[in-house]
């Protein structure tokens, strides 16, 4: 019989193959961002969760989730859509198309995420976006 392991993405993998299964952890992660689910955001992410960000380089998982959360109390309704997945091994890319409602004003951008997993969790990611698009919404950003 197979040994049982605690899955914190909430995933059954019984009969599936890990890459399908980082698949759905990655679907499961963008859609807590897009529907605010912040339990779910912080569960996806392994506690050593480290993240890269263009325009800004490293940032720890709190520096990641601080951001997050910033953007996600402030927009509404948020859009984020998955345009193309791909998985191979730990590694799952996701391109995706975001729309965020800021009162009268809504920033628009596409990313390219690439996002590494272990035992369930993103262990790191790394995301790419226009950041003219970023600059021009928000203003300058550190980095």
């Amino acid at each position: 019989m197979a040994e049982m392991h605690d899955n914190p993405a909430g995933e059954e993998e019984c009969g599936m193959g890990q890459a399908e299964a980082n698949k759905m952890i990655v679907r499961r992660f963008l859609g807590a961002v897009e529907s605010g689910d912040v339990a779910t955001i912080e569960a996806l992410q392994a506690p050593d969760c480290s993240w890269w960000v263009i325009g800004g380089g490293d940032i720890t998982r709190e520096a990641y989730t601080e951001a997050v959360k910033g953007m996600l109390l402030s927009a509404c309704p948020r859009k984020v859509e998955i345009i193309g997945i791909m998985a191979e091994g730990d590694r799952v890319a996701a391109e995706v198309r975001s729309e965020m409602h800021f009162e009268d004003r809504v920033y628009a951008n596409e990313y390219h995420d690439l996002f590494i997993l272990r035992d369930g969790q993103i262990i790191h990611g790394r995301e790419y976006f226009d950041t003219s698009k970023v600059e021009a919404f928000f203003g300058p950003q550190e980095g």
